[in-house]
Formats: C-alpha cells, sequence, structure tokens
C-alpha cells in the first residue's frame, strides 16, 4: 500500500505541477499580448509626439512670417505719414 500511495502522491504532485506550468503559459501569453499593446500606444503616442512637434514648428515659422509682415506694414505707414506731412506743410 505504501508503493501505491506513494505513487498517487507522485501522480498528484505531476498534475499540480502540470498545472502550473499550464498557468505559466496562459500568463505568459497574455504578458505578450498586454506588451504589445503596450508598444502600439507608445508608437501612437510617438507618432501623435511628432504631428505635436511638426505642427509647432509651423506654427513658429508663421508667427515669424506675421511679424515680418508687421513691421514692413509699419514700415509703410511711416512712409505714408511722411509723405502726407509733405502735403500738410505745402
Amino acid at each position: 500500500m505504501r508503493i501505491g500511495g506513494s505513487v498517487e502522491d507522485v501522480n498528484d504532485r505531476i498534475g499540480q505541477i502540470s498545472g502550473a506550468i499550464e498557468q505559466l503559459a496562459s500568463s505568459s501569453q497574455q504578458m505578450q499580448e498586454d506588451m504589445a499593446e503596450v508598444a502600439a500606444v507608445a508608437q501612437q503616442s510617438s507618432a501623435s509626439t511628432e504631428e505635436v512637434s511638426a505642427s509647432t514648428q509651423q506654427t513658429s515659422v508663421s508667427t515669424q512670417q506675421i511679424a515680418a509682415s508687421a513691421q514692413e506694414l509699419a514700415r509703410h505707414a511711416a512712409a505714408l505719414a511722411q509723405n502726407l506731412g509733405r502735403f500738410k506743410t505745402v
């Protein structure tokens, strides 16, 4: 009986180990899927950051162009004021 009980104990233990291995395999698969999902989100975030950066650069260029145009308009206004001053003195 002692051998029979020992064999049953070994079989039970093998069953427990087998179950633990199956749980590990399942957990590994879930972790792999989760990591793939995290990688996809990180890639999307990176792409969004690049888009924001490009937009910011474009806005900066536009702002510089507006400032240059404003300076040009100020020069034209000064020239017009100077020309208008000539008519008032005559």
